[in-house]
């Protein structure tokens, strides 16, 4: 693969996030994929819209980011880590996680009632080609990820790099996909009871 944080890896890791999720949900069935585990745990519906809706968050301040930057590099594959502060964040949400976090309210999921899974494996999937299509501009702009910077979407006063937010947002995935597969485990031990 790719060097780590290059324009190349942000793209094959969100290539790899829409064969998972799709290999994932074609094999849940449509009563599973809205059953909570437990009382007060997200279904693997709630869990995709809680990344849709953390995705499309980001989104919108990572593409004005890529088309307004000024900041380019000639580097061809040039790796853009984050920060080392970014680079803790990205490690503690590393899955397999050990600490569940509170979301707060502009990340809940929505209501999965009226949801199918081929609605959400569709938003899903095309929340990751919008992705992929802001990278591959950057790419042709040769925009400098890690020069340029983008207001945090909660906390106006933070500012991050493109590199940080589209490291948050792909190790994001990676947490609830393997939340989501352990939901399934459990889901197939509780009706092997």
């Amino acid at each position: 693969m790719d060097s780590k944080y290059s324009y190349d890896w942000y793209i094959a890791k969100f290539e790899e996030a829409k064969d998972t999720a799709e290999e994932f949900i074609l094999s849940v069935d449509e009563a599973r994929f809205s059953q909570r585990p437990a009382e007060g745990s997200w279904c693997i519906g709630e869990i995709y819209s809680h990344l849709i809706n953390y995705g499309n968050l980001y989104f919108d301040n990572m593409a004005a980011g890529i088309t307004n930057s000024q900041k380019t590099t000639r580097q061809s594959g040039k790796v853009f880590p984050p920060r080392w502060i970014v680079q803790k964040l990205v490690n503690f949400f590393e899955p397999p996680y050990k600490m569940k976090l509170k979301t707060i309210k502009a990340m809940k999921p929505d209501s999965v009632d009226g949801y199918n899974r081929m609605e959400l494996l569709d938003e899903y999937v095309n929340l990751q080609d919008r992705l992929i299509a802001q990278l591959e501009k950057g790419q042709h702009r040769h925009v400098a990820l890690d020069a340029t910077k983008v207001r945090h979407p909660l906390m106006s006063f933070v500012r991050m790099t493109l590199s940080e937010c589209f490291a948050l947002v792909e190790v994001h995935q990676r947490r609830h996909q393997w939340q989501a597969e352990q939901t399934l485990e459990v889901l197939n031990n509780n009706n092997q009871l």
